[in-house]
């Protein structure tokens, strides 16, 4: 065997020593230049999901209101998209863009067309989707959240509410030194004080229109319906409905009351604006407009005079999903939000309605109307009752003219209910 010199020893040992530090270079530089690549590569950013909302417009500071609940929502979740979407007339447009399977995602549920709406299947139970985020639904009021269930299942929640009030002038009220009225009896009482004081010059002590969306709270307090419990059946031409019409229609006849027409405004809220009328049943939307539009004329809320029983209506919307949407989680997250404590709160802010959320207190100056929660009954009947709400009207405008009665008011009203949940 070939045997190497000292030198050729100390040569190879050199050698071999380049290679070991060449290898270590190699494995460095590679690790370095690894690290410097990840460096420069951009991160992906997350897909952004864009969803739509449909709602109605009431008024520019409703709108600038509910953009800011909007942009309260965009700011917590920046990878959601939302196009918003104003219809006008908002049904209409609703069932043609739900006809042309391009619905919105998200959107306004009047509690009246809630029955129909829900028939035609275009709204997303929302059940599941409350369980998978444990979204609280004990916050609501049951009453309201009842207008948009169908037995246990939730198909919306109300974004917020307002029940009938009775409005006072209190000047009025202290030239014949009244008291608001707590029952039926009182009311009338006071309105022939007021009357036989000329406490209303150029007026009439209540306002009182031909519409079902007055009537219809004190058919609730005289233990009245138009449908039974269960809506198979119409129970409009009873003696509890009859009573608490004659008994309304009566104030108006006897000259106590008086139309808007008959006073010469646009409704019963202009009519106390203008001292036209004492006394007038109106809800939460009337304290924004008589501090806008009449500041100097003093009034007070108070809850509505009590018959046999308690009684109210519960005018309210709803937060829906579209059956249709396809994209429910993103859709979710816009709509507990809206309904959750953080929205609901910005969006009541303001006064313009009243939370459907019993963690959220309202403005100043609700007390009164908030009593009604636990017995408003929500405007709400049976699928195909709009035609049945129509005909009800015109009836009750044939009566106070005086060319109809009562009774045929009802019977006509009573066939049409019945034939509507006929289904016909």
């Amino acid at each position: 065997m070939h045997r190497l010199t000292t030198g050729n020893r100390r040569f190879a040992r050199f050698v071999a020593v380049l290679a070991v530090f060449a290898c270590a270079t190699a494995a460095i530089a590679a690790t370095g230049q690894g690290r410097t690549d990840r460096a420069m590569t951009p991160r992906s950013t997350q897909a952004t999901t864009t969803i739509t909302f449909a709602h109605w417009a009431s008024s520019t500071v409703e709108t600038q209101l509910l953009r800011q609940v909007l942009d309260a929502f965009k700011k917590r979740n920046p990878t959601i998209k939302v196009n918003e979407l104003v219809l006008d007339p908002y049904p209409t447009q609703m069932l043609a863009r739900f006809a042309a399977r391009k619905s919105p995602d998200v959107f306004y549920v009047d509690s009246n067309v809630f029955p129909d709406w829900l028939k035609q299947k275009l709204l997303e139970p929302l059940n599941p989707m409350v369980k998978r985020t444990h979204f609280k639904t004990n916050k609501f009021f049951p009453r309201l959240l009842n207008a948009f269930k169908q037995g246990s299942t939730i198909y919306g929640f109300p974004k917020d509410w307002s029940p009938l009030g009775m409005e006072i002038n209190t000047s009025m009220l202290a030239k014949v030194n009244g008291k608001p009225p707590t029952n039926w009896s009182q009311l009338r009482s006071l309105a022939q004080k007021l009357k036989s004081a000329n406490a209303v010059p150029g007026g009439r002590p209540l306002c009182l229109d031909p519409d079902w969306a007055r009537l219809l709270a004190f058919v609730y307090q005289n233990k009245g319906s138009f449908l039974n419990a269960n809506k198979t059946k119409a129970t409009v031409n009873t003696g509890a409905v009859r009573d608490a019409v004659n008994f309304y229609v009566g104030l108006i006849k006897d000259g106590l009351a008086g139309t808007h027409d008959q006073l010469g405004v646009g409704w019963c809220g202009e009519a106390l604006g203008k001292e036209k009328a004492a006394v007038i049943f109106e809800g939460n939307w009337l304290l924004p407009y008589m501090q806008d539009t009449f500041p100097g004329v003093g009034y007070k809320t108070y809850i509505l005079p009590k018959g046999k029983t308690r009684g109210n209506l519960g005018f309210t919307v709803s937060y829906s999903m579209s059956r249709f949407s396809t994209h429910k989680k993103a859709a979710w997250k816009l709509l507990s939000f809206l309904t959750g404590k953080t929205g609901m709160r910005i969006w009541t802010s303001k006064g313009l309605a009243l939370p459907a959320r019993n963690d959220v207190k309202p403005v100043a100056g609700r007390g009164q109307l908030l009593q009604a929660a636990g017995y408003s009954h929500p405007w709400q009947f049976a699928p195909g009752f709009a035609d049945v709400m129509t005909i009800a009207g015109n009836e009750l405008q044939s009566v106070i003219k005086g060319s109809e009665s009562v009774s045929t008011m009802l019977s006509k009203i009573q066939s049409a209910a019945q034939q509507a949940l006929a289904g016909g």
